[in-house]
């Protein structure tokens, strides 16, 4: 979806359907620093609805706890992410979403997920002038 992510390498997506348990469906996503984005699939139509990022970079070079993994699987508007999507997929007839993680910084790159992460949203804000429906500032 962005050229901006085709250098990573260690990246992968799932399905998040009524009844997964995020979790589960995630078990597969590392605990590193990276950047995700949300699809949602409804209709027969993909749009995306979330820009996001794991991992803070500390004064001291290192990352904070928050890792993709984790991000994905805590919380979004103060709500655990399970009960968000959860739902989402009901308010807003979502048939599911589908979840894209690439790691941005690891022993091949040392690209900040932040920076990346604003990358990637001036690219959608370029395009649509609005920043993604999820995303409620940047």
């Amino acid at each position: 979806m962005f050229s901006e992510t085709n250098k990573y390498k260690n990246n992968g997506h799932f399905f998040f359907k009524k009844e997964d348990k995020l979790s589960v469906v995630s078990k597969d996503v590392p605990n590193l620093p990276g950047i995700y984005y949300i699809t949602k699939l409804a209709k027969g139509r993909k749009k995306l609805l979330y820009i996001g990022k794991s991992g803070t970079m500390c004064q001291d070079g290192n990352f904070g706890d928050q890792m993709l993994k984790k991000r994905i699987n805590n919380k979004h508007e103060g709500i655990n992410r399970q009960q968000y999507f959860d739902q989402k997929l009901q308010k807003e007839q979502i048939d599911a979403l589908d979840i894209y993680w690439f790691v941005t910084y690891d022993s091949h790159y040392r690209d900040l997920p932040g920076y990346v992460e604003g990358l990637i949203i001036q690219r959608y804000f370029e395009v649509h002038d609005t920043l993604p429906p999820w995303n409620k500032e940047f």
